[in-house]
């Protein structure tokens, strides 16, 4: 299982909770496809408020391919998974070309 915590960009609360909408509503199906073919049994995201009034998203990918999902997902030619991609960068303006941000380490 990897686990990480992404700042949401700032202003990009309801854009974020669109998006999670969509994920949850119309494109459920596309998601649960790609969470399969990438090896993963769970995808989980929370949102943290942090005191300065901003969010911080604990992302939590468990499976074969939770250590390698980011990584697989930026090697992908899927429609969808680029689509996700974009929205990722996007939210947590974050680059899709460079190396991915590396998961928590659990001390506890």
């Amino acid at each position: 299982m990897a686990t990480m915590a992404v700042p949401l960009s700032a202003g990009k609360h309801a854009a974020w909770e669109e998006w999670i909408a969509e994920l949850n509503g119309p494109r459920k199906g596309e998601f649960d496809d790609m969470n399969a073919r990438l090896g993963l049994t769970e995808h989980s995201a929370h949102l943290q408020p942090t005191p300065d009034g901003n969010y911080l998203v604990i992302a939590r990918h468990e499976g074969a391919g939770g250590d390698s999902f980011l990584s697989n997902m930026m090697a992908s030619d899927n429609e969808f998974d680029q689509w996700f991609l974009g929205r990722v960068a996007d939210l947590h303006e974050l680059d899709p070309a460079a190396e991915p941000p590396a998961p928590a380490v659990r001390k506890l």
